[in-house]
């Protein structure tokens, strides 16, 4: 026998946001545009279940999530990307993974 439960349009939300961020990291230099880790824009409210890093640097960045995300290319041309963007927004590049 199947079991009928009621969910508010803020519980459904609630559970989509996490199945949508689990496992998954997002960055960005303010927080109105967030990318996820193939640098497509996605809709990130602020949400306990993740946790937030800043990087000041490229080098520290490239270091820790580097690899597997598409946000800056590795090397000279990333670390000239992350400059430019850093220098546009005046704030350290953030990272926002879900907690486990």
């Amino acid at each position: 026998m199947k079991k009928v439960i009621r969910l508010t349009e803020s519980d459904l939300m609630r559970i989509v946001k996490r199945v949508i961020s689990e496992g998954k990291k997002f960055g960005s230099f303010d927080n109105e545009e967030w990318r996820d880790e193939n640098d497509n824009l996605v809709n990130l409210d602020d949400t306990d279940d993740t946790d937030e890093e800043e990087f000041p640097d490229f080098k520290s960045l490239d270091s820790k999530h580097g690899k597997g995300t598409k946000w800056f290319p590795s090397g000279e041309r990333g670390e000239k990307m992350f400059d430019t963007y850093k220098d546009k927004h005046q704030r350290p590049f953030k990272v926002r993974t879900s907690r486990k």
